[in-house]
Order: structure tokens, then sequence, then C-alpha cells
């Protein structure tokens, strides 16, 4: 006799924080803490680190991480790995000119060197989170809406 049990996993609906999300789709794939780490090269306390919200989730780990759980890579991304996957080069040139600003001036604004600067919009380099604060301001200002 075989018999054909159903179990229906619980709606994503309580997932309000990244860290939630995280934690219910790897469990609804069937991963351990230990085998999802494994497969994006992080240590498991940092995959718990994550799913209790204790520590933010990298842009790069995050795109990882949505790849192996077959979910949109959007579900993991805070306000800081979204500006880095708009892409940031475009949407600093964009809040640049709409606050009719040249390089050297946004770079003042932002804190930075204007090669730094300059090294963003080529895309050559990206912003640490820590300066994205002082971009997220200026974003606002610009009245950009992603």
């Amino acid at each position: 006799m075989i018999l054909h049990l159903w179990y229906d996993f619980e709606s994503d609906d309580n997932c309000d924080t990244i860290g939630k999300t995280l934690r219910y789709y790897r469990l609804h794939r069937g991963y351990s803490t230990r085998e999802l780490a494994e497969k994006v090269g992080v240590v498991p306390s940092t995959i718990t680190l994550y799913e209790n919200d204790k520590h933010p989730i990298k842009y790069k780990i995050a795109v990882l991480l949505a790849e192996v759980l077959g979910i949109d890579r959007k579900l993991l991304f805070d306000e800081y790995t979204s500006f880095v996957d708009y892409p940031c080069n475009v949407l600093l040139r964009e809040v640049r000119e709409r606050l009719s600003l040249n390089q050297s001036q946004m770079a003042q604004e932002i804190g930075v060197a204007q090669s730094a600067y300059s090294a963003w919009e080529r895309a050559v380099r990206t912003p640490r989170r820590q300066k994205y604060e002082k971009i997220a301001p200026l974003i606002k200002k610009a009245n950009i809406h992603r």
C-alpha cells in the first residue's frame, strides 16, 4: 500500500524581513544551514547571522543565495544591495545630472575624492555601504524612484 502524504509548506506571508525570507526558502528547499553555506562559500554562522537579521547580506552572496534557492534575488536585497544592482554607476550619473552637479561637486557632497567618485561612475569600483548612507539622501533629493 502506497500512502501519499502532502505537506503544505506554510506561505511566505510572514517573511517581513530579509532574514526570515532567507530562512523560509532555505527550509522550503530542504537545505541545512551548513549545506547552504557550502554552496555559496561562507561559514554556517554567516547564514545564521543573515537569517537572524544580525548582518546585512553582501550583494554577491545575495545573488548566489538566490541562484541556489531558485528565487528572485531582489527578495534578499536591502536598500544598499538594490542600489548596487540598479546598476549604481547609472544611478549615480542620473542623480548627479538631476542635481546639476559635476563629478567633483558630487564627490564633495558624498565626502570622497573626485577620483573615487569617477571610478564609481565608470563602474570600476562600487561604493561601500557606509558611503551609500551619504548617497541615499541625494537619491531622494534628485527625486529618483527605483
